[in-house]
């Protein structure tokens, strides 16, 4: 279950800060980590592999959903910022100097 959440947090932080073509460098360093920690448990092979299959996986839908995650927080912001813009724009109020 950990080894799940860190790679769900490792595929969010990619996609805050990288394109979609990280995923197969990330996800193939992921997967020689999963080896080495299976090798190092000395662990079966059925647990290595769904380690691998659990680190590839994971990875890529935490890419996905830290994608949603900055997809949605931009089109709130940028929703916010125009609703604050538009109310900045008293046009009612008349800006010529009173003389």
């Amino acid at each position: 279950m950990i080894w799940l959440a860190i790679n769900l947090a490792v595929g969010g932080l990619l996609a805050q800060r990288f394109r979609f073509l990280v995923l197969a460098p990330a996800t193939f360093v992921m997967v020689v980590v999963a080896i080495a920690v299976g090798v190092t448990r000395t662990s079966s092979a059925w647990s290595i592999i769904s380690m691998i299959a659990t680190a590839s996986v994971g990875i890529q839908i935490g890419y996905f959903l830290g994608m949603l995650i900055q997809r949605g927080a931009a089109s709130l912001l940028s929703r916010g910022s125009a609703r604050f813009s538009r109310r900045g724009r008293n046009t009612w109020i008349s800006r010529t100097p009173i003389s």
